[in-house]
C-alpha cells in the first residue's frame, strides 16, 4: 500500500512524521519503505543522517541503473529512496515520471510511506496520484488548516482515498484543536502529536527522534500511532512489540 503524506504547507513536520513512522512501522516488523517524492527539496536523508544513499530517485531513469538500486537500507533501521541533495539534480527529472515507477513502489514493500513537497504544485499533485491512501499534516493554525484543506480538495478531485488526518506540533488544548481540525477538514483524526523541542535537538544532531530520544513524548505518540498502523500491542518503554 503506498500511503502518501501531504500538507500543502512546509514547516508542518511532515518528513519528520515520515521518517519516524518509518523508523517505527519497521521496528513493529512491517515491510516498510519511506521515499521523498520531494524532487526539488527532499529532507528525508538529512533527517535520518548519514550514511547518505549513493543513489537516488532522480537517477531511476539512468543507463544501468534498476528499481532496486535506489532503495537503500539505512542503518537507523529502515529501508528509504533519497532524493538528491545536489542543486544540480533539481529539474533531473520530472515529477510525472512518479507514476513511472508506481507499480515497482508497490511491489517493494507493504507499507510505502511517500513524503509529499510541502507546497501545492505539480510534485505534490504527483505525488498524491501515485497514492492509494493521503494522510494529511497539520498544525495547529488557521493558515495550516486552509492548506491542508486545499490539498484535500486535490486529493478528492483526483479520487484519492483520504486516510485521515495527524495534527502536529499541539502544544495546549489539544481537545479544541482537535475539534476545530475536524470542523475545518472533515476527516477521520488519527492521532495527535505533542510539541516537542526534542525534534529539534535531535536534528541538530543529524538522527531521528525516534533514535535519539525514544522516550520522548514525540517518539511515544508515534509509536503509539505506528502500533495502530501495524496492528500490534504496544506498551510505552519498549520498541518492539507482538503482532496481535
Amino acid at each position: 500500500m503506498i500511503i502518501t503524506v501531504a500538507s500543502g504547507k512546509g514547516g508542518v513536520g511532515k518528513s519528520n512524521f515520515v521518517a519516524n513512522l518509518g523508523l517505527c512501522l519497521s521496528d513493529f516488523g512491517v515491510d516498510t519503505l519511506i521515499v521523498d517524492g520531494n524532487l526539488s527539496n527532499g529532507d528525508l536523508s538529512c533527517i535520518l543522517g548519514p550514511p547518505f544513499p549513493e543513489r537516488t530517485i532522480q537517477d531511476v531513469f539512468s543507463d544501468g541503473v534498476t528499481f532496486d538500486d535506489l532503495v537503500f537500507t539505512h542503518p537507523a533501521g529502515v529501508k528509504m529512496i533519497a532524493s538528491s541533495l545536489s542543486a544540480d539534480d533539481i529539474e533531473a527529472i520530472s515529477p510525472q515520471n512518479l507514476w513511472g515507477v508506481r507499480t515497482q513502489l508497490s511491489k517493494a514493500a507493504d507499507i510505502v510511506l511517500v513524503d509529499a513537497p510541502g507546497t501545492l504544485g505539480a510534485n505534490t499533485l504527483e505525488t498524491l496520484k501515485i497514492a492509494d491512501r493521503v494522510i494529511l499534516v497539520t498544525t495547529p493554525e488557521v493558515t495550516s488548516f486552509s492548506n491542508t484543506l486545499k490539498t484535500k480538495m486535490i486529493a478528492d478531485k483526483n479520487g484519492v482515498e483520504i486516510f485521515g488526518t495527524v495534527l502536529n506540533k499541539v502544544r495546549k488544548n489539544e481537545k479544541r484543536v482537535r475539534r476545530i481540525a475536524k470542523e475545518w477538514l472533515g476527516t477521520p483524526l488519527l492521532c495527535s502529536l505533542p510539541y516537542d523541542n526534542n525534534v529539534i535537538k535531535s536534528s541538530e544532531y543529524g538522527r531521528a527522534v525516534l533514535r535519539h530520544k525514544p522516550r520522548s513524548a514525540y517518539s511515544i505518540g508515534i509509536r503509539k500511532f505506528g502500533a495502530k498502523l501495524a496492528n500490534v500491542t504496544y506498551k510505552v518503554g519498549k520498541r518492539r512489540s507482538k503482532r496481535k
